[in-house]
Order: structure tokens, then sequence, then C-alpha cells
């Protein structure tokens, strides 16, 4: 009996805390679809005027409009929009190429010099960005690149993080599937091609998904490291907040989260067993 009591209580907390973590999303939902003149209703205490901020469950007057405005009358959404995908999609295809054969090198190359490489690369992952900023700005200044997608997208294709991932994928294949493998083929090439890559694809998937939501959402590198708005990407790009503007930020940050709601969904499985090989000894 106290035991089931216990289980109907934590599956309450979970469930509460869920739809806790959820709302803000719903209530940018409800904002989207609110007028502008409604929005400036609610928000006046934060705009400047006096007066309390609240937000309502569901507007009196629900309206498509501020989505039209954006995808129809809004050419800059476009642009900063498809910045952010070809920034995210060559930073994490780069980091496939990087990343996948550096994995498979730690997990095949056995001594001290492995593993004393190795911890450096733990190191620098757990170092934040602005540990590193400075020297990576004055190696992209050097390389005459600053300004451009390249300042970017170079530093982050030779992120540390995938390699921990997948690495841990390499370290779970049994000795003995190497050691069958060998009596068919001496190719470390073929080892890696034909039977390392398949049975790590999960873990491959994991690390290129988490990074495709880490860096769809990056501001300091852009903000640092380009000066020229054509070339924002969209998180670095959002107006200042006024009346004028707000159901558009509403409706623009909405559409921006969509597709990495979409991703999330898709790739759930994969992402939670990439953040459970975070706690996992290998």
């Amino acid at each position: 009996m106290r035991d089931s009591m216990i289980k109907k209580v934590s599956y309450f907390l979970i469930v509460f805390v869920s739809v806790l973590s959820c709302f803000p999303v719903f209530l940018l939902l409800v904002g989207a679809i609110a007028s502008k003149e409604e929005l400036g209703l609610y928000l006046k205490g934060i705009l400047g005027d006096q007066g309390k901020a609240y937000m309502v469950i569901f507007p009196a007057f629900p309206t498509l409009q501020g989505f039209f405005e954006l995808l129809l009358d809004q050419p800059e959404f476009y642009v900063v929009f498809w910045n952010s995908v070809k920034l995210t999609f060559l930073i994490v295809a780069g980091q496939f190429v990087i990343s996948v054969p550096a994995a498979w090198g730690f997990s095949r190359w056995h001594g001290k010099a492995s593993s004393t490489l190795y911890y450096i690369y733990t190191v620098l992952m757990l170092l934040p960005f602005q540990v590193t900023m400075l020297s990576n700005y004055i190696v992209i200044d050097k390389l005459g690149i600053l300004d451009t997608h390249s300042a970017v997208i170079l530093p982050a294709v030779f992120s540390t993080f995938p390699v921990f991932i997948i690495y841990r994928y390499f370290c779970k294949i049994p000795k003995e599937l190497y050691e069958a493998f060998s009596l068919d083929s001496s190719s470390q090439f073929k080892l890696f091609w034909h039977m390392g890559l398949p049975l790590a694809m999960p873990g491959i998937k994991a690390a290129m998904l988490l990074n495709v939501i880490e860096y769809w959402n990056m501001v300091e590198q852009p903000l640092l490291f380009l000066k020229t708005p054509f070339l924002f990407p969209f998180s670095i790009y959002m107006p200042k907040v006024s009346k004028e503007n707000i159901s558009y930020i509403f409706v623009f940050s909405f559409v921006v989260l969509v597709p990495m709601a979409v991703i999330s969904y898709w790739g759930r499985d994969e992402i939670q067993g990439g953040i459970g090989t975070l706690v996992l000894k290998t």
C-alpha cells in the first residue's frame, strides 16, 4: 500500500513538473496567435507603461495574422533562418567527419599517450566558451576569416563533446567481434567502416542530434565573430522588444522553435541514450 502511494505521488510530481516545464512554450503559442493590440494590453507592464503584465490561457481574439506577416512580408526572416540552417548543418557535418574517426582512434589506441590525450579532451569539453573565446578570436583573426560564417563553423567542427559520446559507444563493442572480424580481414579501415561505424551508429546519431540542438541556439560565437547583420543567425537577430513588434517576436520565436521540437521528438531515443552515456563508466 505504501509503495503504491509512493509511486502515485512520484508519478504525479513527474507529470506536474513536465507540464510546468512546457508551460512557457504554451504561452509562446498563445502570444503567437494573439493580436498585436491584445498583446500590448497584456504586457503593458513590461513595455514601459504603468500597470501589470499578464498572459491569458487563450486569447480573446485569436488570429494567424502574425504568421502571415512573418512568412510573407518579412524577407529578413528567411535570411537569418537559412543562415542558422547553414551554420548548424555545416558544423554538424564537419563534426561527423572529424569526431567519428577521432573517437574510433581513442577506442582502438590504448596506452599512456592515448589516456593522457583523452584526459585533455575531457578537460577541454568541460571548459566553457568564455574561457577559450579569446584564443579562438586571435586564431580566427590571424586566419583572416573574421566576420564570415567560417569563423563560427571552424572552431565548432573540432568540438570535443561528440568525441566523448561516440568514444563510449565504440568502447561498448565486444572485443570478440573485433577478433572475429580480424580473421576475415586485417584492414583497419574495413574494420571501422563495416563493423565499428554500424554498431556505434546510435551514439553517432545521439551526438549529432545533441549538437544540432546546441548550435541551432548558439549566441556567443556569432555575436563575437560576426559583425555584418546579413550574416547573423536568428539567435542574435531578435530586435528590441516594443509595442510595435511584440507580436512579431512571439511568432518568430515559435516558428524557429518548431524544427527543434520536431527533431527532439524524432530522435528522443537517441538523445536519451546520448545523455545516458555521460553518467556511465566506460
